[in-house]
């Protein structure tokens, strides 16, 4: 048993209720609006005591029911002849995942002075064309909600899906019950206005764990590093919330992403994918 996947997989659980959760023998059912995976699929956490033949054709159902493929999260606690048993079933392997962690027992050195220096409304951020700013608040403005739903992902990190309407985002985010931050970064800000969002993300404290979900940053500033001090700044406010470490997911096949969290420290625990219903090829 992988406790640590196991740990990390609740958390992600908790983090981000979805509006249906079904428990099966040992098997999450979760379905929310949208066609993201991480919200609309099978998570084999636990020992089953029925057949896997049995559970996968509960599980088809379900899901066939609401209009959505059948998927299963696959971790390195899923027993092998489950996946096995998938693959003759003609589901398909998608969206390979790392899941990362690393230590805020310390202040990194490596934060540049400006994303220390403390404002009453945030942290001071060096310019991209003017004054940035971000601010970090633990309840959601519609500000802030509007630029996480109207961005899209500087990255694939599990949490919100996309396309998700900005209502069913509200009572999922706001049916989260522990400490929550909600990161945004200002761009030319004023005493009258406080500017436009050119980056947001969350975090979420469970554990003395922050994790950090769905950094989005604005099509137009990206490749600024806003992703990266954002992040950052997540991860601090955790320290201050007694979080001894931070973790995130990132696609194996984003490799700028990879490049940039290795640079904050963060270092692999486990691999997770998706096996995804092939309607059209089943046996």
């Amino acid at each position: 048993m992988n406790f640590a996947a196991l740990r990390y997989e609740e958390l992600a659980l908790n983090a981000f209720p979805v509006l249906h959760t079904e428990v099966y023998d040992g098997w999450i059912l979760r379905f929310s609006e949208g066609k993201g995976y991480q919200g609309n699929c099978i998570s084999p956490l636990y020992l089953s005591t029925k057949s896997y033949e049995d559970k996968i054709n509960y599980c088809e159902n379900k899901f066939e029911e609401k209009g959505l493929p059948c998927v299963f999260k696959m971790t390195p606690n899923v027993p092998s002849a489950l996946d096995q048993q998938l693959a003759m079933r003609a589901y398909e392997q998608e969206d390979k995942t790392y899941i990362m962690e690393c230590s805020l027992m310390e202040e990194p050195e490596s934060y540049p002075a400006s994303d220390r220096k403390k404002t009453e409304t945030g942290t001071q951020e060096s310019s991209i064309s003017g004054k940035t700013e971000i601010r970090l608040s633990r309840k959601i403005d519609d500000n802030w909600l509007e630029a996480f739903v109207g961005m899209g992902c500087f990255r694939s990190m599990e949490g919100m899906n996309q396309n998700i309407c900005p209502d069913t985002a509200r009572a999922m985010l706001t049916a989260i019950r522990n400490p929550v931050y909600c990161a945004a970064l200002y761009e030319n800000g004023s005493q009258k206005s406080p500017g436009k969002i050119v980056g947001c993300g969350l975090g979420v404290v469970e554990d003395n764990k922050i994790g950090i979900y769905d950094i989005r940053v604005d099509s137009g500033f990206r490749q600024n590093g806003i992703g990266a001090r954002i992040c950052r700044a997540i991860m601090e406010e955790g320290r201050k919330e007694g979080a001894c470490k931070a973790f995130l997911n990132v696609a194996a096949s984003n490799y700028p992403a990879l490049r940039l969290y290795q640079s904050l420290g963060f270092e692999e625990v486990y691999t997770c994918w998706y096996r995804v219903q092939n309607r059209g090829r089943g046996v």
